[in-house]
């Protein structure tokens, strides 16, 4: 299933929503997406991959990249995720490596947190 990115600009962060699927041939169109944002307004950004259907190699090895990206510049990326992603974060060893939340509402008690510390 293609790629859909649905922007929120919000007051204090970006939230981004991803529907279908994530993989090789989507991430120059994710990627693209970021760097407007980084470049505009580097502070942190909820990336919402719960009605993602299919995560590869490229989609998460493009997520480590931006999560590390964020940080350098103050920021945090972080990742709102369903029983799949999660199950690809363990079995990677990566569950430690990002911010994750199980909804919205978490993820932006985690960006204010970041805004007040």
């Amino acid at each position: 299933m293609p790629l859909t990115i649905q922007l929120d600009p919000g007051e204090s962060h970006w939230t981004l929503t991803l529907i279908g699927d994530l993989d090789y041939s989507e991430c120059a169109a994710f990627r693209m997406t970021i760097d407007r944002i980084l470049k505009d307004s580097p502070g942190s950004t909820i990336v919402d991959l719960s009605r993602l259907d299919y995560l590869d190699s490229s989609g998460l090895g493009l997520l480590l990249s931006l999560s590390k990206e964020y940080g350098a510049h103050g920021g945090r990326l972080i990742l709102v995720t369903n029983d799949a992603v999660d199950s690809i974060l363990d079995l990677t060893r990566l569950s430690g490596i990002f911010s994750t939340a199980s909804d919205l509402q978490e993820a932006s008690v985690m960006v204010a947190d970041t805004r007040a510390s």
